[in-house]
Formats: structure tokens, sequence, C-alpha cells
């Protein structure tokens, strides 16, 4: 890996390149404690293979993003950001031992749960607060994913002029399984969200969930998007209805 691991801070497995702090990830989890959607070590090794939940929607759009950097030949330098009990970010790690993974978010008992999971040679994981590593990330990474992450970040423009100077000459930013929405449906789906949050207990979620508008990557590349096919819905298909965004830094 082009990160140095062996002057970094590590607990668990589990390296910290930033203070910890639980502000974000005590709601999130908390959350997810609801909804009964904290998962056992081997619920997680399935991923997305799990009936239940949002998996089945989500299996079609890990596929083709595995499918698309299987096709890539040089050796590349990866970044999953918000990646959570690491499912994604081992996926990744398994198309090529040549490739390198680092896989990132702010939530400490998912971390390590990745990390006690998935012991892979090509993927660590990291503890960090991603606007206090910007010297030691800068163009490190062929390519950045965020999958089903962008929501909980406030500033997307302030996050991409970030994310693209993380990357290498031509390196990518992938935004998959993530909700943006039309500007004149922003005020009613904050509303559902504020509704959502305080119906189960969670008030605080509500400020650390963001509904961006589509405008704002109205100049990335469409990879995928969701159509509406009748004879999918007669054969039980399930298919993400989010689009699969990339940028190139050119």
């Amino acid at each position: 890996m082009r990160l140095d691991f062996s002057r970094i801070t590590q607990q668990q497995n589990v390296y910290y390149l930033t203070p910890e702090d639980a502000g974000f990830s005590q709601y999130y989890l908390a959350v997810r404690e609801k909804e009964q959607r904290i998962l056992t070590d081997p619920e997680v090794r399935k991923l997305p293979y799990l009936e239940r939940d949002e998996w089945p929607y989500r299996i079609k759009s890990t596929e083709r993003f595995l499918s698309y950097i299987s096709k890539k030949t040089e050796t590349l330098h990866m970044l999953t950001i918000g990646c959570g009990n690491g499912w994604f970010s081992n996926k990744i790690a398994e198309v090529s031992s040549k490739n390198e993974v680092i896989g990132l978010d702010v939530n400490r008992d998912e971390l390590e749960q990745a990390a006690r999971i998935f012991k892979t040679k090509n993927l660590h994981f990291v503890y960090a607060d991603i606007f206090n590593v910007s010297d030691m990330f800068e163009a490190k990474f062929d390519i950045i994913t965020l999958n089903g992450a962008i929501q909980y970040f406030k500033d997307f423009k302030e996050l991409m002029t970030l994310l693209t100077s993380f990357l290498t000459p031509n390196g990518e930013i992938h935004i998959i399984d993530s909700p943006f929405y039309a500007t004149d449906e922003i005020p009613a789906a904050k509303q559902r969200t504020q509704e959502y949050y305080e119906s189960i207990g969670v008030p605080e979620m509500t400020k650390n969930y963001v509904h961006h508008d589509k405008k704002l990557v109205a100049d990335f590349d469409i990879l995928y998007t969701y159509k509406r096919n009748i004879i999918h819905k007669i054969l039980g298909k399930k298919e993400s209805p989010f689009s699969w965004y990339r940028f190139i830094k050119k």
C-alpha cells in the first residue's frame, strides 16, 4: 500500500488516522438498532447476498462495479469511503490480489467487525475524519467509492474537491446506491426523513442525513440508471433504484 501503516496507531486491526469522535456514529448505530439492521458476523460474510432489508436490491449494483474494475489491467489503489462493516471493500479486494484497498469510516464498532471478519493482505480498515487526512491521501488513489454513503456528507462540492485531490491522474470517483433528488422533491423528502427519525426515537439523525440535488452530479458520467421494467417486476427481479455516477479526474 502506498501508505506506511507501520507508524499508524492500531487497535483491533483498525488503523486510526484521526482522533475518535463518536458524534455521528452514535446516532447512526442507534438508528440501525431501532431498525434491527445491525448484522451478525455470519450475515456480513454473506453480503450482499442476504435476503433481508435492502440487500436483494444491491446485488446487481455490486456485481456491475466488480465487473467494471475486473476489466482494468493496471494495479489499482482504491479507497472506499463509508465502508461500514467492510463487505464492499472486501469484495473489491477479492477481484485481484494485486489491487490494494482501504476501507474508511468513522464507525468504530463496524470497523472492528470488518477487521475481524475480513483478513486479506491487500485490505486495510481505517478510522479517519476524511477532512483531516489531506496530506496523507493526496494523489494516492486510482478509484474512490462512496457506496450508500453520500447522504451523510453535508457539503457535496467540498467533498468532491477534497476527493479529487486524493486521485491520481485519470483517477475516478464512483457514487453507487446513493439517493439524489430533483430540486422540487427535496422539501417533501426532508419532511419524511424528519418524521421517520422522530418516529423511531432518534431525531438527532435528521441533521446528519442530507438530501442532495441531482444538479450536483449533472456533469458526472451515468454508468447505470434505473428503468422501470414490467417484465422484471413480474419475474420478481430486484434492481437498485439509484443511478451509478462516475467522475474522472482530467
